[in-house]
């Protein structure tokens, strides 16, 4: 979906990421929508680093189990696992992420590894009481990747008691754009105005990329969306500029 609405996932501060790539698109005088603040509203527009909610083995397990049910490998680009260094949200990591995956699993229980930054990481996660989550998740994205799983083999594990179904639906609209079709947009609109998505809905009828030149009535359907006297910024935002 461009690279402003491409996600990666860093459910780990510096690990891996739902990347948050803002526009920092301003208002100016076009109508706003009101948009839904789920509690995981700030995997897209937050401060991992300041961000207290995702550091909670719970939360760490609600995303966990739902990106097992869309498929990590759906998720995770090639340049994310080979490419090195990684930038996440400012932060520069010289390391490549498929070996730092690997190295992170096999320094759990190596509290003096010699390697200061896995040793630290662990350090910090043991700090935060979530370190014993921290490594299942480690430990099951990298069975996914080295058996190169995507909406299946991971996904039929996944615990439907802890799937958020709202992100669930987000990602599947953001990642499954391949064989985009007029219905499949009209359902996709559909779901971000029913979970009260309205100003991402928005968006994907004027300011998405590969929504452009579907031939849908753009301006009826605008009509059912809720305006607002406030920006928020949108889970789906402009990319097309």
């Amino acid at each position: 979906m461009g690279n402003a609405m491409k996600t990666t996932l860093n459910i780990l501060t510096g690990l891996f990421l739902l990347l948050t790539s803002c526009n920092n698109s301003t208002t100016d005088d076009r109508k706003n929508y009101v948009e839904s603040e789920p509690t995981f509203f700030e995997l897209r527009n937050g401060d991992w680093l300041t961000n207290k909610w995702i550091r909670k083995p719970e939360s760490l397990l609600k995303i966990h189990e739902t990106f097992k049910k869309v498929g990590y490998m759906n998720l995770i680009t090639d340049n994310l696992l080979f490419d090195s260094p990684l930038i996440i949200q400012g932060i520069y990591i010289n390391k490549q992420g498929s070996h730092m995956l690997d190295s992170l699993e096999l320094t759990y229980n190596l509290p003096e590894t010699k390697d200061k930054y896995y040793r630290e990481f662990w350090q910090r996660r043991k700090v935060e009481k979530n370190d014993s989550v921290v490594y299942i998740i480690i430990k099951d994205i990298n069975f996914a990747i080295k058996n190169k799983m995507g909406s299946g083999g991971l996904s039929l594990n996944a615990n439907p008691k802890l799937v958020n179904d709202t992100l669930a639906n987000l990602l599947e609209i953001e990642f499954r754009t391949d064989n985009l079709t007029e219905q499949k947009a009209q359902q996709n609109f559909e779901t971000l105005r029913r979970f009260g998505f309205h100003q991402s809905a928005y968006n994907l009828l004027f300011e998405t990329y590969k929504y452009q030149d579907l031939k849908w009535n753009k301006d009826s359907l605008a009509t059912s969306l809720k305006q607002s006297d406030k920006f928020i910024y949108p889970w789906f935002q402009d990319n097309t500029k």
